[in-house]
């Protein structure tokens, strides 16, 4: 038995998420189908973070196991010619069977784009806000998620009942030309973590909340009022770091 790690890039729009549901295609669900078409059996596909509906993916990593003996390039534009034109397989490569594309990443990076251009080149891939934020209060907000915290405010776990504690490595916001990137670095995500933490990066830098409200949303555990999750067209899954000893 083979285990094989794939880099999936894909655009989210008009997907169910990444994790296969009872109704609506999916980016596992595209990726098993197209694979077990090529190798002739049946796989499951492991992805490293189960993406939200509409939420596209630079470098979405993800592995399953074949008996196959087929050569890892060849299968990389097997796998291409077999999949939807939204979704590609940007590398292929086999690893050592300890290899978990979930359990053995130690962070994820995501990207969020906001623009204030009101294009549809644009607005397809990023959060079009119509009024000014304070982009130097957006910079502290960001500063505050940073560390570990309870974020029980901010995301459901994946399992009920699972813990809300996660470590913030990094986040901050970038301004370039008219758009801006907030950049979220984590050992793991809630889900809608990254896009609640947006939503009130811009609540806070429209006036609508303060920065205190998100000190007390992480340390009171009281939600900073108002505040919805930022729409998913503008989140990309950036990277995922693995352990240098698998």
């Amino acid at each position: 038995m083979r285990r094989i790690k794939l880099v999936v890039a894909y655009d989210g729009t008009g997907y169910n998420g990444w994790q296969i549901q009872s109704t609506g295609a999916t980016i596992q669900g595209e990726l098993e189908k197209a694979i077990s078409k090529v190798l002739n059996h049946k796989v499951s596909v492991v992805g490293a973070g189960r993406t939200d509906s509409g939420v596209h993916a630079l470098a979405q990593v993800a592995h399953f196991d074949t008996t196959s003996s087929m050569d890892v390039q060849v299968m990389k534009k097997a796998f291409n010619a077999n999949l939807p034109k939204g979704i590609v397989v940007r590398e292929v490569c086999e690893v050592n069977e300890a290899f978990h594309a979930r359990f053995s990443a130690t962070s994820r990076t995501y990207r969020y784009f906001i623009t204030k251009v009101n294009l549809p080149f644009f607005t397809r891939y990023a959060w079009f806000v119509p009024y000014e934020l304070d982009v130097s209060l957006m910079k502290e907000v960001a500063k505050v998620f940073v560390g570990v915290h309870d974020f029980r405010c901010y995301g459901k776990p994946m399992v009920p009942g699972g813990s809300t504690v996660r470590e913030v490595k990094r986040c901050y916001v970038k301004s370039r030309s008219g758009r801006l990137e907030v950049v979220v670095e984590a050992n793991a995500f809630l889900r809608k973590m990254v896009r609640n933490m947006v939503g009130t990066v811009v609540r806070v830098a429209s006036g609508k909340a303060s920065l205190e409200d998100v000190k007390r949303s992480l340390e009171e555990f009281v939600p900073v009022n108002g505040v919805k999750p930022a729409p998913p067209q503008g989140l990309f899954l950036w990277k995922v770091e693995y352990r240098r000893d698998i």
